[in-house]
Order: C-alpha cells, then sequence, then structure tokens
C-alpha cells in the first residue's frame, strides 16, 4: 500500500557530508501533508496518519529556534490539499477525507497567522485533490488533480481571484495528471511528474510550463526520475525537486532544473527517502518534513531534515559592502554581550543568544575576504575618480554617466562616491531585473537629497527609491490594479548624514530599511511587471525636480530578500 499504518520515529542517521541535517521532529507525524513558509515559519496542515486516518493539525515550526507550536485546528481534517500564502494568509483548497482512499473535498479555508484563526469562503467548482497550486500576479492557480487516488486524474487548469472569490477556466494542461507539483519562476508555472490512477505501475517525468500571460503551456525537458508526490521548491531561479514516489517505494531524490538552460542536474539526495512530505525554502534553507513510505513496512514520518543549498552568505559581511574589515568589526564590537542576531554567529548555524568570543574567533577568520555572493547581480561601487562610465563589478550593466555628476574618490561612505547636481546628473545603466518576477533587493548609500527627489528608478516605471514630500524614505515598487499604493516610511534621510537606504521584496512584504533599520513594511499580493532599465539618481520620467543633489555611493541589486 502507497501509505501507512505505523507511528513513531524512525532512526536518523549521520548527515550526508553535512548537507542534509536532521531537526527537530514535526509533534504529529502525517503524509500526504501540506504547507505554507510565511515569515521565516512554516506551517504544517492536515495530512494522513494512516490509510484510514487523516488530521486537522496545524503546527508551526520556527527555524531560527528548532521548535514546534500547536496552531488552531483547520475546519475540518483532511490529506492530499492544496495551499498556498496570498496576502499575508494561508489558503487550503480541496483535499480528502475521512480516509486517503476517499473522495475529494471542494472547500476553501483561509488561516489567518496574526489572529490564530479560520475562515471558511465559497466552495471551488468541483472537488478536486492531489492537485498542483501556484500563485502569479494574485491569481491562484489549481492544475491537474483527482477526485480519490483511484479516479482518473484531470487536465484541469482555473484561476481563483482572492478578491472577488471567482474562478475563471484556463487552458488545459497537456498531460492529465495528479500527484503532481509546481513552481513559478519568472512569472511561468512550472507542472513537475505527477501520475495517474494506476500511480502503483506508471508515474510521470514530465515537466510542462504555463504561462498566464498568454494562456498557453510548453513542454520542457524531462525530469530526470520519474516520480509522485513529490516536492519542488526554487532557489535563486532553480527548481529543485526532492523526494516522491517511485517504482513502488519513496525516494531520495534531489534533482535540480534551470529553466534559463533547460537542464538538470542532480545533488545531494535527502538523508531519508520520503514521499507526501511538505517541501519549503526559509532564506537558502530547504526544509523536507514529514511524509511516509511503503517498504519496508509502511511508516508515516515525523522527522524533517534542513538542506544547505550553499546559496547563502555565510561570511560575516555584516554592513553588506562586500569585505569583512574593520566597518564589520565595529558593528560586532557595538553588539558585545548583548543578543543580536545579525553578529551571534557562532557556534553555527543559529549561534547560542550571546556575541562573545566565540563569535569574535570565528568572524577574524575571514578578515580581509571579499565576499563573492552569488546573488549580487548588479554592483556600481562608484570608486572611479574620472571618467563617463560607472562600472558593474557584479554584472554586464555598466552606467554611462549623464550631465553634471562628479567622482568624489575620497568623499564616499565605502571608498568613493558620486557627486549629483539636482539639476541633470544621473547614470543610466541597462535593465537588471522584473520586479514580478521574484524577491530581490535594493540597496545604497546616499547623502544630501531633498523633497522629491530620486535615488533609483526603473525607467519609465516606477521610482525604487526615493524621498517623499516631507524627507521621508519611500518607494513606488507596487502591485498593478490591485492592493497597495506607495510605501512610506517615517524616517529622514535628508538631514546630511550618510544613510544606508534599502528596499527589500521577499514575495510577500515590501520592506523599507534605513541604516539597517526596518522602518516600514506591509503586505503585497506582487509588484508591476516592467523590464526598463535603470536611472541612478533621478525618477523614472528624469524630470525636474527629481535629480538628486548629493552623494550616491555603493549601489547594489540582490536577487534574493537581504536581511540587514
Amino acid at each position: 500500500m502507497l501509505l501507512v499504518g505505523l507511528f513513531g520515529r524512525v532512526g536518523t542517521s549521520p548527515a550526508a557530508e553535512g548537507t542534509w541535517t536532521y531537526k527537530a521532529d514535526m509533534p504529529t507525524a502525517r503524509t500526504w501533508v501540506s504547507g505554507c513558509v510565511l515569515d521565516e515559519k512554516i506551517y504544517v496542515v492536515g495530512g494522513a496518519t494512516s490509510t484510514s486516518s487523516v488530521t486537522s493539525a496545524v503546527e508551526m515550526y520556527d527555524p531560527m529556534a528548532d521548535t514546534w507550536t500547536k496552531m488552531a485546528d483547520m475546519p475540518s481534517a483532511r490529506c492530499a490539499h492544496a495551499t498556498c500564502v496570498y496576502d499575508g494568509k494561508i489558503y487550503v483548497f480541496g483535499g480528502i477525507s475521512p480516509g486517503v482512499f476517499s473522495t475529494a473535498k471542494k472547500n476553501v479555508y483561509v488561516y489567518d497567522p496574526q489572529t490564530d484563526t479560520w475562515t471558511q469562503k465559497a466552495d471551488m467548482p468541483y472537488a478536486n485533490a492531489h492537485c498542483a497550486v501556484a500563485v502569479v500576479d494574485g491569481m491562484i492557480y489549481l492544475i491537474g488533480g483527482m477526485l480519490s487516488v483511484s479516479n482518473p486524474p484531470v487536465p484541469t487548469v482555473i484561476a481563483y481571484d482572492p478578491i472577488t472569490e471567482s474562478w475563471t477556466q484556463k487552458a488545459d494542461m497537456p498531460t492529465a495528471r495528479g500527484l503532481l507539483s509546481a513552481c513559478v519562476v519568472d512569472g511561468k508555472i512550472y507542472a513537475i511528474g505527477g501520475a495517474t490512477e494506476n500511480w502503483g505501475v506508471f508515474c510521470y517525468k514530465h515537466v510542462e510550463v504555463y504561462d498566464p500571460a498568454t494562456n498557453t503551456w510548453t513542454r520542457k525537458s524531462d525530469m530526470p526520475t520519474e516520480r509522485f508526490s513529490l516536492g519542488t521548491c526554487v532557489v535563486d531561479g532553480r527548481i529543485y525537486a526532492i523526494g516522491g514516489h517511485l517504482r513502488n517505494d519513496a525516494c531520495r531524490a534531489n534533482e535540480v532544473y534551470d529553466p534559463s538552460t533547460d537542464t538538470w542536474t542532480a545533488e545531494m539526495p535527502m538523508q531519508h527517502k520520503r514521499l507526501g512530505h511538505f517541501l519549503g525554502l526559509v532564506g537558502d534553507q530547504i526544509y523536507a518534513i514529514g511524509g511516509s513510505f511503503p517498504n519496508p513496512a509502511p511508516t508515516v514520518l515525523s522527522t524533517a531534515e534542513e538542506h544547505d543549498t550553499g546559496l547563502g552568505v555565510s561570511a560575516p559581511d555584516f554592513n553588506n559592502d562586500g569585505i569583512i574589515d574593520v566597518q564589520d568589526l565595529l558593528i560586532l564590537i557595538e553588539s558585545w554581550e548583548r543578543d543580536n542576531p545579525l553578529c551571534d554567529i557562532a557556534p553555527a548555524p543559529f549561534g547560542d543568544g550571546i556575541v562573545d568570543a566565540l563569535d569574535l574567533e570565528l568572524f577574524m577568520s575571514y578578515w580581509g575576504q571579499a565576499i563573492d555572493d552569488p546573488t549580487l547581480i548588479a554592483h556600481w561601487a562608484l570608486d572611479e575618480v574620472e571618467g563617463a562610465v560607472a562600472y558593474d563589478s557584479a554584472g554586464l550593466n555598466d552606467a554611462s554617466i549623464v550631465g553634471n555628476a562628479a567622482w568624489q574618490p575620497d568623499g564616499g561612505q565605502v571608498n568613493g562616491a558620486l557627486h549629483f547636481d539636482g539639476v541633470s546628473g544621473c547614470a543610466v545603466a541597462g535593465a537588471i531585473l522584473n520586479p514580478t518576477v521574484g524577491p530581490f533587493s535594493v540597496v545604497a548609500w546616499i547623502n544630501g537629497g531633498l523633497p522629491g527627489q530620486v535615488v533609483i528608478s526603473q525607467q519609465g516605471a516606477t521610482n525604487w527609491l526615493a524621498v517623499d514630500d516631507g524627507g521621508y524614505l519611500m518607494t513606488e515598487l507596487r502591485a498593478t490594479g490591485r492592493s497597495g499604493g506607495p510605501l512610506h516610511s517615517r524616517a529622514i534621510i535628508t538631514d546630511g548624514f550618510w544613510h544606508r537606504v534599502g528596499f527589500v521584496w521577499d514575495g510577500t512584504h515590501r520592506t523599507l530599511y534605513v541604516d539597517d533599520i526596518k522602518v516600514a513594511e506591509n503586505t503585497q499580493n506582487g509588484l508591476e511587471s516592467s523590464n526598463g532599465g535603470l536611472y541612478i539618481g533621478t525618477g523614472k520620467a528624469v524630470e525636474p525636480g527629481t535629480f538628486w543633489s548629493g552623494l550616491i555611493d555603493d549601489v547594489r541589486i540582490y536577487k534574493r530578500a537581504v536581511t540587514p
């Protein structure tokens, strides 16, 4: 049988070359489970505890503390349901109850983690389970699925608008399948793996991509290992497909797909085989939680393991200026004998609650090192002494200096800087990224400025970092035609002192920082799409009054959510 009748913790084994590490067990062992990551916490929702029993349990995992907390139960127990995050809440669709071989439901539930409460919404148009789910531009897409594990799967795709609670049918997926998984990269939905109702004999390695903008599907390179009930997540634009059911057993497979090259590579497998598990990303760490395996004896899992993707920047560059130096040391000293997570770096991975000699010893092992951060996609140090080009040290987006802007080799916060006259001076770069495609961050050092002036903008689109009429830091990055307007802080940045300003988008929240302190944040359903180039030191339309008057130094753009 696919599912299990045994309970209890499976014995652990040593971490495979340190790449996968067991974490605290989930309190309730379960499989065909679902979950979401919200505010760097993992919420595991429902699941099957045996072939005849499902649960309504909701348990929240805090990776920083490695602890679990019980939350309010879902209104109805179920497994094989679909969950996603929208507007800071968790949406649950369909699923199976009371046993894993029962028929699907059409319920829609919404969980608010701020109040720990559930609300029931209008039903889905039809009952469904074992479908994939993805969110693009404020719409929730349910893909494929089946009425039960013994019913033929459907190719149907329906889109749900959480604002109007309305449903729209979209183009069918080319291959009807259930027990599949889906991820979003660059605004497109990748449907991966899955099975027919004869899942014990046959499953898919298919990768089919749906473009919501054109309502069309495209076939891509097959996954190397055919499987269903797998987990997927996106890290740095690549899709990790982990675990699942293969040839009458669960597997440990960890295969990574690069959409830019349409190629697959194999990476370090999980320590434990599992199917029907939850797979989620917090920071640069992947978490595989729960699930089950049928052989040699059917077993439901409570285990959780963490995978270090190796894409994070672990070196203690506290001020994110690209080098470990005295500026970072001063930040550590200011936190001495305090509980500051930024500087509490030892023992790895989460420190011990106090900044002390252990942290200093680890910090000094990095002294003088430059940081190679693969998520840094543009960096204008603005350290030039002459010429009309500001070089991009992280990519190919050198900026052209236009109008009256003067190099200040000794006048920057991080070495040199560029002085803008507030009338015509700016720097013009090519297109770096589209704000709608995923998490990103932009940071810069600034000195000077007046109300209405702009630090960085996207040509013809929006002002990324600017000063509002009161002299406060703001951003105009927002969703198109849905929730939210400009995000304003109450942090003055035009006082004649150096300030490090930043905007961070994590896929759910817009956050503004000044001097590495969070000064404004709200939840957003997405960001407006734009492929334009960038301006440094003027507004999106290069209009009078938006040109920066003062210094700008060390502008950086990351394709991840940077947490100062």
